[in-house]
């Protein structure tokens, strides 16, 4: 019984030992860095640009009218015809004439009939009339010819920015096909639209292109600019839910991920301006791993 007594002991002894190793060599196990890539400031120019929708419109259209009331007898154009100013267009014959024709009556072929003809050169692009026999008023509208060579860039923009259109020596206009063509601010029609508060504006392309009416385009204008700005790409900025708070994650020579808070500047698709504090190409800053980051984690650059 006096030996068992000491072994028993010695056992429970032995045991407690080696749980005591375990867990110290449990929590001698250092958890994993998170694995992190780092871009570095830059310093140079930023540009800021707003965007605005816009539509392709002719400003030269010359309305052929009806100058009597009667009948179509001929219609000598088409749609998408090229015409030259004093080409003949159309015919018609008064209500009298038909009359007297139908009564065989009638003292000549061409008595009662009237000739309409191009007032200007270029497309039609509006044909109302495309059948003989039809009854036209007078002054009724038969056609509407257009010089495609007289076009405009056409943006109904909101009064507040009407100021910096109209200041800008360069706007580009982005084509559908993401073809940009440079144009200039050619006027502003003296009237906001009593619903939507925009002003319709104009510009020319610097350099005539065939384009289409009614084309919609995008009008990219310069709206900020700055010289010697200090930046990041966008990927590197973090911010709350309310997006009224902004910080970076800057690693320092420990590898400790340290939050520091910025004021931004200027942002444009890719890139933002940081005003403070002030960053240098040295300084290290998380741009992908950042997210949910505790402050002053230690991790690990890839």
């Amino acid at each position: 019984m006096n030996n068992i007594l000491p072994k028993s002991l010695f056992l429970i002894l032995v045991f407690m030992v080696s749980c005591n190793n375990k867990n110290a060599s449990t929590d001698a196990v250092a958890l994993p860095k998170p694995s992190v890539s780092i871009v570095h400031p830059t310093i140079g120019a930023i540009q800021k640009r707003e965007q605005i929708n816009g539509q392709i419109v002719y400003l030269n259209k010359t309305t052929v009218t009806a100058p009597i009331t009667g009948y179509v007898t001929t219609v000598n154009t088409a749609l998408g015809n090229w015409v030259k100013k004093g080409d003949l267009l159309f015919k018609i014959q008064t209500k009298e004439s038909k009359a007297l024709k139908d009564s065989n009556l009638s003292p000549s072929n061409q008595f009662g009939i009237i000739s309409v003809f191009a007032s200007a050169m270029g497309y039609v692009n509006t044909l109302n009339i495309t059948d003989s026999g039809v009854y036209i008023t007078e002054g009724s509208a038969m056609a509407t010819i257009v010089k495609n060579e007289d076009i405009a860039v056409q943006v109904n923009t909101p009064y507040n920015y009407s100021k910096l259109l109209n200041s800008s020596n360069t706007i580009d206009i982005e084509l559908p096909n993401k073809e940009v063509l440079p144009a200039t601010f050619y006027k502003a029609i003296p009237m906001v639209d009593p619903v939507s508060q925009t002003q319709q504006m104009l510009f020319k392309l610097k350099k005539y292109s065939p384009l289409p009416e009614n084309l919609n385009v995008i009008v990219s204008l310069l709206s900020s600019e700055k010289a010697h700005s200090v930046m990041l790409p966008k990927d590197a900025i973090l911010t709350n839910e309310t997006q009224d708070e902004f910080w970076i994650m800057k690693v320092n020579q420990d590898s400790l991920a340290i939050k520091v808070p910025i004021q931004k500047g200027i942002e444009n698709a890719n890139t933002i301006e940081v005003l403070s504090p002030k960053l240098t190409p040295a300084d290290a800053v998380i741009k992908q791993g950042a997210y949910g980051l505790p402050d002053s984690t230690k991790v690990k650059i890839n």
